[in-house]
């Protein structure tokens, strides 16, 4: 056991222990792989999670922007908390982006802020049309375009205008879905789902059998919406900024919603950072008032996202175990290759190379996890992923490079015996031919 101990913790560092990876078995090349998956997906978790408070501490423009907002002077908002949902009073919406006067109190440092804490289910009243796919930008409604021919309809495809605007689904409203859904074919799948949901009426309240006979009117009466809604869904409002301000905002801005707020900022340095934030956990009151209210708000919220951010970060890593396997794999076919060309005897199968690659895995994984946390504090979170697949990758290769230029410095030194033999045959028969 204490050999074994030895062989997977020093076989970095020393060749000779590396090179008893051949009469080692597999399992330990297994155990080497597992244990280095597991380190680098935590070295990336630590480089994503850890630096976050470095950056937000120098990020100065941000914070101020956001005092402003929530903590200093008259223009402050009176954001409250309470069962780790956001709220304002009377419903308050603030949008810099599209809103001069909010911009001229909100915008500080390029930043734009958007206050929105309606309701994350509340659906957005928004505008169906279509538009010619011909070029032209022909524009018609999606009741016009429903009157054309078979072929005509093929000039045109259909689009979403989602609206700032939150849709009331009242009595009325919900009555003209319950006749249009109810003249609905049997054979058509949507007549099912809404002749199962009138069923289940007495169990729902008003509000929710409203909503789900509203997501099946607009499931029957328009073409899919997967485009815009992940899940095919009714147009969701929260779904307004992400589809109108993605790109507008820039990399400047905070989002607040009722269960989740992201921004986007620069450090003092230059850098740019990206986050999410929830609630979870938060006691209830007023968000902000102090500065240092505020930084512990964003804080909290950004680490309130660990959870998700592990899950993330382990489903990438599983989703490209197959690339992550092959990493070695392809390291050790070269070392066999090129070793088998300097006629060396360090192995004479394929095997025994990737044990021997496979033994350094432990530590190659170590150091990409440390370089890769270091670079968490420069180096964009969208990037670290890619940039510890790439380190390892290069960590590997480095460590089994040195490994076969000391194998032919070795071999040049210490020529193996049959190569001796063959040399001095050659020399006695050199003497012989010279008489």
């Amino acid at each position: 056991m204490k050999d074994w101990f030895k062989f997977v913790g020093l076989s970095f560092f020393s060749d000779k222990i590396a090179k008893q990876g051949v009469k080692r078995g597999y399992f330990t090349a297994i155990l080497c792989f597992v244990v280095a998956f597991v380190i680098l997906i935590c070295g990336v978790i630590a480089a994503d999670l850890l630096p976050f408070p470095a950056h937000y501490g120098a990020a100065g423009e941000f914070k101020e922007f956001l005092y402003n907002a929530f903590a200093d002077g008259e223009n402050a908002v009176d954001v409250l908390l309470e069962n780790e949902l956001a709220g304002t009073a009377e419903g308050r919406v603030i949008d810099t982006l599209s809103d001069e006067e909010a911009a001229a109190k909100y915008k500080i440092n390029g930043y734009n802020l958007v206050i929105d804490t309606r309701p994350a289910d509340a659906f957005d009243d928004f505008i169906p049309y279509c538009l010619a796919n011909d070029g032209t930008g022909d524009r018609i409604t999606y009741e016009e375009y429903l009157n054309l021919s078979d072929a005509a309809k093929r000039n045109f495809d259909f689009k979403v205008e989602y609206t700032p605007r939150e849709l009331v689904l009242t009595p009325e409203l919900t009555e003209k879905h319950e006749i249009f859904l109810s003249g609905l074919k049997s054979e058509n799948a949507v007549a099912a789902e809404y002749t199962a949901l009138k069923n289940k009426k007495g169990e729902l309240s008003k509000e929710e059998y409203a909503k789900r006979a509203y997501t099946l009117y607009v499931k029957a009466y328009y073409p899919s919406m997967t485009a815009y809604e992940r899940t095919g869904s009714a147009p969701l409002l929260r779904n307004y900024y992400y589809h109108n301000y993605s790109q507008k905002a820039g990399k400047a801005y905070f989002y607040l919603f009722s269960d989740t707020c992201t921004g986007c900022f620069n450090t003092d340095a230059g850098h740019t950072v990206q986050f999410y934030g929830f609630y979870g956990g938060m006691a209830n009151g007023r968000l902000g008032g102090t500065q240092s209210a505020v930084d512990e708000f964003i804080k909290s919220a950004f680490y309130n996202t660990s959870n998700v951010s592990v899950y993330v970060y382990a489903m990438n890593f599983i989703r490209l175990v197959p690339f992550i396997v092959l990493m070695p794999v392809v390291i050790a076919l070269l070392a066999y290759c090129i070793l088998s060309l300097i006629k060396s005897n360090i192995s004479k199968k394929y095997g025994g190379c990737f044990k021997i690659v496979a033994s350094f895995l432990l530590f190659a994984s170590l150091i990409t996890a440390l370089c890769t946390f270091v670079c968490g504090y420069f180096v964009s979170r969208n990037n670290l992923f890619i940039l510890a697949l790439v380190l390892f990758f290069v960590v590997t290769l480095v460590r089994t490079c040195v490994l076969i230029i000391m194998e032919k410095i070795n071999l040049k030194k210490n020529p193996p015996k049959e190569e001796k033999e063959d040399e001095v045959f050659a020399e006695v028969q050199n003497d012989f031919m010279r008489g």
